[in-house]
């Protein structure tokens, strides 16, 4: 099977662990329960929050495919790429 192209700028996608990914953002999505008791962590828990469910979209949406070139994740639909 030939590597998958980005369905954006045609570039090649480059498939990460799922797992991991998955893995990474749930870790991260539950920062804020880490920081809940100390006020000066909240900012930094925020981001690293939404960053998590960013990791998350990614590993379920996207398949963990990644484009090299316009550093997009491109949602795979039951035909192949879209």
């Amino acid at each position: 099977m030939a590597d998958p192209r980005c369905k954006t700028c045609g570039g090649p996608m480059v498939r990460k662990s799922r797992a991991r990914l998955l893995i990474v953002g749930l870790l991260m999505a539950a920062a804020p329960a880490v920081a809940t008791y100390v006020p000066i962590l909240w900012a930094p828990a925020i981001i690293s929050a939404l960053t998590g469910l960013y990791l998350i979209a990614w590993a379920a949406c996207g398949k963990g495919y990644w484009c090299r070139e316009c550093k997009r994740f491109s949602l795979l639909r039951p035909g192949g790429l879209a």
